[in-house]
């Protein structure tokens, strides 16, 4: 993959912060951030959001402990997104992806 890997799964491309994490694209929804899109690869979704000055904050407090957002809003997102990669990578396998 492209990119400056910034931290794990977290990678820096021109055209925003993608991650494969879905914990923390889960914690992205939940502070405000919305996915601009997804894509895959033969085992793993990515999710890319847009580089902004809150996307920088939210790395630095995911990565030092510090978040803050709803738990439950959060958990929420979490399924939802659980249910993204199921349906992504399902409708690729039905394709002959």
């Amino acid at each position: 993959m492209n990119g400056n890997n910034i931290h794990g799964d977290l990678i820096a491309t021109r055209d925003g912060t993608k991650t494969c994490d879905l914990y923390l694209a889960a914690f992205f929804t939940t502070a405000g951030c919305s996915i601009k899109e997804t894509s895959r690869d033969a085992r793993k979704v990515y999710f890319l959001f847009e580089n902004t000055e809150l996307i920088e904050k939210l790395k630095i407090d995911y990565f030092t402990r510090n978040a803050k957002v709803d738990a439950l809003t959060y958990a929420d997102n979490v399924k939802s997104l659980k249910s993204l990669c199921a349906s992504i990578m399902n409708n690729e396998i039905k394709r002959g992806g």
